[in-house]
């Protein structure tokens, strides 16, 4: 049994090369830390293999990962991916009336229709040529285009 915890662990800590996230690899030392439990006679019996495996591998994981990560960063780039920022100052028309008061229509983009409220609170016209300008939850905010050019 010895010999299987060898290979599993090998094989895992190998797997790390081709799998980001360095979890695979605390995996395969669990495993190796059983086999070498095992050499030594430390453990016997299948249960507590396992059980050892799954111990060691967490400890490594939550003790080994951070440290590990810590010294060698992600290249990974990471942003604030605010997908609005491309749609605001966006026109589009008005497909379904958009109530005075703050009443719910809707506005044609991108091969279907969005929610959408007039941010002055008064009502637009279907077939209107709108500006949007922000977004409430999945509900855009829009302006008529002729109040966007007295601004």
């Amino acid at each position: 049994m010895e010999n299987f915890w060898w290979v599993l662990g090998i094989t895992l800590i190998v797997l790390e090369f081709f799998l980001p996230g360095l979890v695979s690899v605390f995996i395969g030392l669990g495993a190796v830390t059983v086999a070498l439990l095992l050499h030594f006679q430390v453990v016997d019996g299948l249960i507590a293999q396992f059980m050892t495996w799954i111990a060691a591998s967490l400890v490594y994981i939550f003790s080994l990962r951070l440290l590990v990560m810590r010294w060698y960063p992600s290249n990974t780039e990471r942003k604030d991916v605010e997908a609005d920022d491309d749609l605001i100052g966006k026109r589009t028309r008005v497909v379904e009336e958009i109530p005075e008061g703050g009443g719910v229509g809707r506005v044609a983009h991108t091969d279907t229709t969005w929610k959408a409220v007039s941010r002055d609170g008064k009502g637009i016209p279907v077939g209107a040529e709108v500006t949007i300008v922000g977004r409430d939850n999945i509900t855009w905010i829009v302006e008529l285009i002729s109040q966007n050019r007295s601004h």
